[in-house]
C-alpha cells in the first residue's frame, strides 16, 4: 500500500509507520511538530528515526491550512494519528482542540471523498464518558471538551459518507502506553518519578480502572485497519487485562526496583473512572487481538526511559 500518516512523528504514529514499512508499505509521513502538545524537540528525533526507514517520505504540514492540491494522488489510505491529545487542557483551550481534532478531520475527510481514499481516523475511549466499559454499542456520553471533539470528528465522518460516499474506518483507541509515551501521560511521569525517588500527585484514589494498550499492538490493529478497511465500522482497540492504577504501579516499582512515593489529590473534571474495551468487533473485523501483558508492556517502557535518561 501507498499510505499517508498524520502525526507520524508522535508517540503512536511513530510505530504505525514502523509497523507498515515493515511490512513492505511504502509511507508518506506528515506531521507539523506542533509544541503546544509537546517539545517539538522529541518529535524531531523520532522523526530523524523514522525518516531513516526505507520507503518514508517525509512531508512537515500543518493540516489545519489548506491541503496542497494533488496531496492524495498517489495515495491508498490515510492514517490520521494526528490530533490535539490530554483532557485537562482542553478544558482551558478549546480552540487549539476545535481546530486540531475537528477542522483537520473534516479537512481530510474532503480530500478522502475527492480523491476516493480509505480514511482510518485515531477516535478515543473517552467518546464513551466516565465508564468506558463495553463494545461499541455503549452510549457516547463525553465528559471533557477533548472528547466531544473526537466523537464531533466521527459524527463528521459519518455524515461525509451519507452524503458523499467516503469510506472510513474509526478506530477507539483505550489507553494506549509503551515505549515513546508522551512526556505528560501518566505512566511516563510515574516511571520517572519512582527511578528518580521523586513524589508523584495522582487524582482519586488510584483504585481507577483501565484496559491499558501496548503500543506495538495498536500499531497492529491500525495497520490490520489499512490493510482491510471496513467501510463505515466503528471498533475498540483495547488491552486484554483491566488493572488499577495502583496495579500499575506495582508493576512499575517491582521494574525499577524501588517503591513509588505518591500523593493523592481530588479527582479532576472529565477524568474517566472505568475503562474496559470489549474488542470481539476488532477480533472479527480485523483478526487482531491484542497480545502483551500490562507487566511485561510496562516493563518495556520502563527499559525504553531508563536509555532515554
Amino acid at each position: 500500500m501507498r499510505v499517508m500518516v498524520t502525526g507520524a512523528a508522535g508517540f503512536i504514529g511513530s510505530h504505525v509507520t514502523e509497523r507498515l514499512v515493515s511490512q513492505g508499505h511504502t509511507v508518506l509521513a506528515v506531521d507539523c511538530f506542533l509544541d503546544e502538545s509537546y517539545s517539538s524537540a522529541a518529535k524531531r528525533n523520532t522523526w530523524q528515526q523514522i525518516m531513516a526507514l526505507p520507503g518514508v517520505h517525509g512531508l512537515e504540514l500543518d493540516l489545519r491550512n489548506e491541503l496542497p492540491p494533488g496531496l492524495l494522488e498517489e495515495i491508498d489510505v490515510v492514517i490520521n494519528e494526528a490530533a490535539m491529545p490530554g483532557l485537562m487542557r482542553s478544558w482551558s483551550d478549546f480552540a487549539l482542540y476545535s481546530t486540531c481534532n475537528v477542522h483537520v478531520v473534516e479537512q481530510l475527510a474532503r480530500a478522502c471523498t475527492q480523491a476516493d481514499v480509505h480514511l482510518v481516523q485515531v477516535s478515543t475511549s473517552s467518546v464513551y464518558g466516565r465508564d468506558a466499559v463495553g463494545d461499541e454499542s455503549t452510549p457516547t456520553a463525553p465528559n471533557s471538551p477533548y472528547g466531544v471533539t473526537k466523537l464531533a470528528a466521527e459524527e463528521l465522518l459519518r455524515a461525509y459518507r451519507r452524503s458523499r460516499g467516503l469510506d472510513f474506518t474509526i478506530l477507539r483507541y483505550f489507553s494506549v502506553y509503551g515505549p515513546r509515551q508522551r512526556p505528560d501521560m501518566a505512566y511516563r511521569l510515574l516511571i520517572d518519578a519512582v527511578a528518580e525517588g521523586r513524589e508523584l500527585e495522582i487524582f482519586g484514589d488510584g483504585l481507577q480502572t483501565r484496559t491499558n494498550t501496548y503500543v506495538g499492538d495498536c500499531a497492529e490493529a491500525t495497520v490490520s485497519a489499512a490493510q482491510r478497511r471496513p467501510a463505515g465500522e466503528t471498533i475498540n482497540i483495547a488491552g486484554p487485562e483491566r488493572a488499577t492504577l495502583l496495579d500499575a504501579v506495582r508493576h512499575i516499582e517491582e521494574h525499577v526496583g524501588r517503591p513509588a512515593m505518591l500523593v493523592h489529590r481530588d479527582p479532576r473534571p472529565g477524568d474517566q473512572r472505568h475503562t474496559g474495551g470489549v474488542t470481539g468487533k476488532a477480533e472479527r473485523l480485523l483478526d487482531w487481538r491484542p497480545k502483551m501483558s500490562l507487566r511485561l508492556g510496562l516493563g518495556e517502557q520502563v527499559a525504553w526511559q531508563a536509555a532515554m535518561r
